[in-house]
């Protein structure tokens, strides 16, 4: 074998080895970039999830914060509404006080008029004892009708006094709804939290007593020592007892509300139903 060929088959070996060594690096590299390839597609999928959740919960949010500025909104108008009502009635009240205050001077006027005809004929002879049976029949008619004027004028003067109190509450309300509206959009958006911790707890029994009694219209309420602090909404129905003899008395219902106090109409043994009186929601 000659020289040249020896030379021949030396690089022949040391190429094939080359060879070999390159196609095993290659393939090791081949399955590294193939498992670095999958790697960066999870990985790729996982943030494109994620994306996609977001999203979703934005959307979600937007919904809630809309539905929210929409709910406000409309108790807002309510509440809007309600104050324009209540200073209508207290307008009239406020005339109808005027009128009877005005007709309550008149009788007055009538009434020393009469006195002073009813004294004088008493000076008279005894041929005027008729006209002054007539006039004293007349001023007995004119002094109760001045009675029934000056109840009437009470109770009026009651009504508006209870239509004040739940005017000014309902003015209450309504700067908190306004406040929470500002405090929402201040927020940018963000849906309260239902189950958080300012979700209401639902009301346990509720136990007061009775601070005051009045009489409005011709019907008897009372005013009790609980209100929105303590859960008391409108409409809700308390059990009248008295606690020293155990009496059950009857029932008051709820119709307006105040943050430490409410007032309701009595039924039952509303002659029995005085200050200090306990009320309860449950006996």
């Amino acid at each position: 074998m000659s020289v040249l060929t020896k030379l021949f088959v030396v690089l022949l070996v040391v190429t094939s080895l080359l060879l070999s060594a390159s196609v095993v690096v290659f393939v090791n590299q081949v399955e590294n970039h193939r498992a670095t390839a999958m790697a960066s597609k999870t990985a790729l999928a996982a943030q494109v999830k994620a994306v996609t959740e977001l999203n979703k919960t934005i959307i979600e949010h937007q919904q809630a914060y809309a539905a929210l500025q929409g709910e406000m909104s409309n108790r807002v108008g309510t509440l809007e509404r309600k104050l324009v009502d209540k200073d209508g009635v207290i307008q009239k009240g406020e005339v109808a006080i005027a009128q009877l205050e005005k007709d309550s001077q008149l009788l007055k006027a009538s009434l020393k008029g009469m006195t002073d005809t009813l004294a004088a004929s008493q000076k008279e002879s005894a041929g005027l004892q008729e006209a002054s049976l007539a006039i004293r029949n007349k001023y007995d008619e004119t002094l109760k009708k001045y009675g029934e004027v000056n109840t009437e004028i009470t109770n009026l003067i009651n009504q508006k006094a209870q239509l004040e109190k739940e005017r000014n509450y309902t003015a209450e309300q309504l700067v908190e709804v306004k406040a929470a509206l500002a405090a929402t959009h201040q927020k940018g958006g963000n849906a309260p939290d239902s189950t958080g911790p300012g979700a209401e707890a639902a009301p346990g029994p509720i136990n007061g007593v009775v601070r005051s009694v009045d009489v409005i219209g011709g019907k008897k309420y009372a005013t009790i020592s609980v209100g929105s602090s303590d859960n008391v909404k409108k409409g809700m129905k308390f059990n009248v007892v008295n606690t020293h003899t155990g009496e059950f008395l009857g029932f008051l219902t709820v119709d307006s509300v105040q943050p430490n106090e409410a007032i309701g109409q009595v039924e039952g043994k509303v002659d029995k139903i005085q200050k200090d009186v306990e009320v309860k929601t449950q006996l």
